[in-house]
């Protein structure tokens, strides 16, 4: 969560600087916000659950809670898929997703806790859990270490990423896109 915090933040900045506004992204056209605000309600949710011992380690409905959140944020980005890097945020979700599913939460890497000076830190419990030999898919599990931010991420992470950069510059750009196209639109029936 850091890390995907890091790059909003940067795609921010930078859409920004290029003449992006905030305020631009209330009239871009989202669609069922509920369904994006929900999901990360509950993926937050199993995270302080998890941090105060109140999930049980494998119990189904953790697993369970895991996926309805990835699955309401797949249904927010399904119904807004017309704004630009919607597919690649898709991708990363869903590369996050399968191993999520695969395993019954979201595997890292003791090799990337040991880059991260942080060895004999104990992986919290519901949305997260040690890989070893048993781990399927692990490549789309969190191996890749961050120092700077002390954080590892996965594959999905990285590609979720690449998409958040475009879509928060095409919404923060949004009601100037729209002042333009209507220019557009009549300079080409002319």
């Amino acid at each position: 969560m850091p890390f995907v915090l890091l790059v909003v933040l940067v795609a921010v900045a930078i859409s920004a600087v290029r003449g992006g506004r905030l305020r631009d992204v209330a009239e871009a056209p989202l669609h069922h916000g509920w369904l994006l605000a929900l999901g990360v309600a509950l993926q937050v949710g199993v995270d302080v659950a998890a941090a105060r011992d109140v999930l049980v380690p494998g119990a189904w409905w953790t697993y369970a809670l895991l996926l309805l959140s990835q699955l309401l944020v797949v249904g927010w980005v399904v119904a807004n898929r017309h704004l630009p890097g919607l597919v690649l945020v898709a991708a990363g979700l869903a590369a996050n997703a399968l191993v999520m599913a695969a395993n019954g939460a979201m595997p890292v890497s003791p090799e990337a806790i040991a880059a991260l000076g942080i060895e004999g830190a104990e992986v919290p419990p519901g949305k997260h859990m040690l890989l070893d030999a048993d781990t399927r898919l692990p490549w789309l599990a969190d191996i890749i270490p961050v120092p700077p931010i002390r954080s590892i991420i996965s594959v999905g992470d990285l590609v979720l990423a690449a998409g958040l950069v475009p879509l928060t510059h095409a919404l923060m750009t949004w009601s100037s896109r729209a002042d333009r196209e209507p220019a557009t639109e009549a300079a080409g029936e002319a």
